[in-house]
């Protein structure tokens, strides 16, 4: 397609993650089109989720709910969301948006992400896009990784670079030293903050190990390690996209001797996940590993992968992005790939039809109609 190189836009992103834990959201200033946009971050915000956490927890546990309260929760949802990214713009003006909306469940062909993209668009005046996955996953795909070609378009540069996202799963997108779209790569590997919540939830009392404080005074205990990385590693060797009844929790319940100390635990779960993570990286021959997402900052998971990998290893802030905000920039510039026509997802990573693409669903806000005399 033709390309204007003055085009300028703002564009926002806002995700909500499996784990569930808050509200994500990016604005980028973004000069030129399609594949040949360049970003800027130009804000960023996140917000709690509030009284809504509780009700997606359990929708996404598949405990049955009515549909009032399934609609209610989705209204709050989108309002929180909406005020999350005017935080973000302050006082810019936002040309078009992105919102992933709650994953409820991710079992490919099927997948729920919750929203309602129209109260985001009353709001912000603006086209807003959702059901992100849903194109890939009519055209064959599994919906996911859905990001390799916002990593590409954010963070490529002269050598061949694993971006690692921890978040609920663990996802890595292979960047080549190449200018070719089709030598990118990307995979789901394993649970991540699924695993190292739980846990922490189950012996700590508390959402999550902050900054992986407990686990850091851990040791990872080898029987612990090795019976949770045969299981991880069947996931990473499934080759499909990880979601709902992957979370591997179940090793919590029924591989752990009652006696293990709680910080020996959390530090064997770190290292078991580092290890299956940091050895995919390898494999790939990567010359550079990127960290982003909130597992990022839990220091004993962050040093595993480095060790496993044993190429240097730093954090998307290293680059202009901040880790909890390199999914919701990734989604915002998929968001303006559509709107200019460029299909979003790699037929090579998510495995959809390369002969045709189905994009984002717009919810497009109408200019106020004129009055017409005499009706």
């Amino acid at each position: 397609m033709a390309t204007n190189p003055q085009s300028h836009r703002v564009i926002a992103g806002a995700m909500t993650g499996t784990s569930i834990d808050g509200i994500d959201a990016c604005i980028l200033d973004v000069q030129g089109e399609g594949l040949h946009a360049r970003a800027t971050l130009k804000g960023t915000a996140s917000g709690s989720l509030g009284p809504c956490s509780e009700m997606l927890r359990s929708l996404a546990s598949e405990v049955s709910h009515s549909a009032a309260e399934i609609t209610a929760t989705r209204r709050r949802l989108s309002k929180r969301i909406l005020q999350t990214i005017q935080k973000a713009a302050g006082a810019s003006r936002v040309d078009l948006a992105v919102v992933h909306g709650q994953t409820i469940t991710h079992a490919p062909p099927d997948s729920w992400q919750l929203i309602d993209t129209a109260t985001i668009a009353a709001g912000l005046d603006c086209p807003v896009a959702g059901d992100v996955r849903a194109g890939d996953l009519a055209c064959g795909g599994q919906g996911a990784p859905i990001t390799p070609l916002g990593d590409w378009m954010l963070f490529r540069s002269d050598h061949p670079t694993a971006v690692v996202n921890l978040g609920g799963f663990c996802n890595i997108t292979w960047l080549p030293e190449t200018s070719r779209i089709e030598d990118i790569r990307g995979a789901d590997v394993c649970a991540c903050n699924h695993l190292l919540d739980s846990a922490a939830v189950q012996r700590l009392g508390q959402a999550f190990d902050d900054g992986g404080g407990i686990a850091a005074t851990g040791s990872p205990q080898s029987p612990l390690v090795d019976s949770l990385m045969e299981i991880l590693r069947q996931s990473a060797a499934s080759n499909r996209s990880l979601g709902t009844g992957d979370e591997s929790v179940d090793w919590l319940s029924s591989r752990i001797p009652a006696e293990t100390p709680t910080p020996d635990l959390l530090a064997s779960i770190a290292d078991a996940i580092g290890k299956v993570i940091g050895s995919a990286v390898r494999a790939e021959g990567c010359e550079e590993v990127l960290l982003a997402g909130g597992g990022s900052r839990h220091q004993p998971l962050a040093r595993s992968i480095a060790a496993a990998a044993g190429i240097p290893t730093c954090m998307s802030d290293t680059r202009g992005i901040p880790v909890e905000m390199r999914e919701a920039a990734c989604l915002a510039l998929l968001g303006l790939l559509d709107r200019d026509g460029v299909p979003f997802t790699l037929p090579q990573v998510t495995g959809r039809a390369s002969e045709h693409f189905v994009g984002m669903s717009w919810c497009q806000p109408t200019p106020t109609p004129r009055k017409v005399e005499g009706t």
